[in-house]
């Protein structure tokens, strides 16, 4: 599991190469700026997507492992 320092690291790498290589390809500095400011809020609309979007429901209902029955394999290993 993440912790928050290394999200924030993660974030910022990830915006500064965005920001470097749209540099690099258009020689703007202002398509530089807007590069990762785009590329976080496309992360950000895609993490609710995930969270609240076709799935949710489904995953609401699910009614859990009690469902499943015995996963004894007969070998002595318990999943």
């Amino acid at each position: 599991m993440m912790n928050v320092l290394q999200v924030l690291v993660g974030i910022l790498t990830t915006s500064s190469l965005a920001s470097i290589s749209t540099y690099w390809a258009t020689g703007s500095i202002g398509w530089a700026i807007i590069s990762p400011i785009v590329l976080q809020v496309g992360y950000f609309v895609y993490m609710l997507w995930a969270v609240y979007g076709p799935g949710a429901e489904a995953a609401e209902a699910d009614p859990g492992p009690e469902s499943v029955g015995s996963l004894d394999r007969k070998d002595g290993i318990w999943l």
